[in-house]
């Protein structure tokens, strides 16, 4: 499946979008496959991203939404713990 990767900066203020810091695509087995690098990327000294919205290309109806918190990533859709 191919997935687009999308992570951002922390907004600067309320009511303000964030700032793509990166949107890398590529090729994995499944959303899991791209859960993990995202999230493994997503720490690197050269994004630290705030959020990160994974999409599949290929099935509009695949996406999840991550935001860092104070102990961690957290997702950031209802249907997920």
């Amino acid at each position: 499946m191919k997935f687009t990767i999308q992570f951002f900066d922390k907004p600067s203020g309320p009511n303000t979008s964030p700032t793509i810091l990166a949107h890398p695509s590529g090729d994995f087995e499944s959303l899991d496959e791209a859960r993990k690098f995202a999230l493994a990327d997503a720490d690197k000294p050269t994004i630290m991203a705030h959020s990160i919205l994974i999409e599949s290309t290929d099935d509009a109806s695949i996406s999840e939404t991550w935001v860092r918190d104070a102990n961690g990533w957290k997702s950031a859709d209802a249907t997920r713990p």
